[in-house]
């Protein structure tokens, strides 16, 4: 529900540097917004949220104990209609759709500025989506592009570890023609010209975690 007094506006910040965690409070107590709460884990976003119950989270995808992500979704089980924005420093296209496919509310790069920053969570309370241009042109290059089964990133993810085809298969029982398939697959949908290169796309696309 959109506040009628901007003033009322209440924010819950999340990243694990004490600078950043400071900065944000400085920059959005200047304008009027109220700091809910600072926190520097997943476990903390998720108690502080659910004593809290700020507008907004404003929420890193890095943290300690855990992804943004992953406190994000524990979040919106606590309460469906909860608006968090991750403010990261991450443009891996697999992570912007990752937030965004699990209910976030937006997706802002480290690099904005403040009036902007509250002018996007201002938005966000009054039932907008707080996006940086990057961000949007990533994700609509991520959905337009075929994704990778859950296979082929398992055996993306062995390839990665140094096991060679016949390894590969030997470790998921299958042959290793099955796997060569399963890498040629890879190797088409990422466009690449061969097994390292694909390891090396799907790592900076955040795809593979390693």
């Amino acid at each position: 529900m959109t506040k009628a007094v901007e003033a009322e506006l209440s924010v819950l910040i999340v990243d694990d540097h004490p600078m950043v965690r400071e900065g944000l409070a400085g920059i959005l107590k200047r304008s009027g917004i109220t700091v809910a709460g600072l926190g520097a884990t997943a476990q903390q976003a998720v108690d502080l949220f659910r004593a809290k119950r700020p507008d907004v989270v404003l929420m890193d995808l890095r943290l300690p104990d855990g992804s943004g992500v992953e406190a994000l979704r524990m979040i919106r089980a606590i309460d469906p209609q909860a608006r968090v924005v991750m403010l990261t420093s991450s443009q891996a296209d697999a992570a912007i759709y990752s937030a965004m496919s699990s209910g976030a509310s937006g997706y802002l790069l480290k690099g904005i500025d403040g009036a902007t920053l509250v002018q996007q969570i201002r938005h966000v309370v009054e039932g907008g989506r707080a996006m940086a241009p990057e961000a949007v042109e990533k994700l609509t290059g991520y959905l337009s592009e075929r994704k990778l089964s859950e296979r082929e990133l398992e055996v993306l993810r062995l390839v990665a570890q140094g096991n060679s085809n016949k390894e590969i298969a030997k470790r998921l029982f299958v042959t290793e023609d099955a796997i060569k398939l399963h890498v040629r697959n890879t190797m088409t949908k990422l466009h690449a010209s061969d097994r390292t290169q694909a390891v090396v796309i799907a790592l900076q696309r955040g795809l593979l975690d390693l």
